[in-house]
C-alpha cells in the first residue's frame, strides 16, 4: 500500500510493453509546443495498463 493506493506497474505482462519500453507505466513526451499526438504504441500501452489496473483492483475487493 502507499498513500493508502496499491501500486500496479503493468511490468513485461503484454508483449506491447517490449515495444513500449517502460515496464513502470506509460510515458509520453508532448514536446515544447504540446504538439505530439499519442502513437498506436502508446494508446495500446495505456489501454493495457488501465485494463490491468482495473482487474487488479476488482482482484482486491472480492
Amino acid at each position: 500500500m502507499h498513500f493508502g493506493g496499491v501500486l500496479v506497474p503493468p511490468g513485461y505482462t503484454d508483449g506491447l510493453k517490449f515495444a513500449d519500453g517502460n515496464p513502470y507505466g506509460v510515458s509520453h513526451v508532448t514536446g515544447p509546443e504540446n504538439k505530439n499526438e499519442l502513437d498506436d504504441a502508446t494508446t495500446a500501452a495505456l489501454t493495457h495498463m488501465a485494463t490491468r489496473v482495473v482487474t487488479i483492483a476488482e482482484a482486491l475487493a472480492k
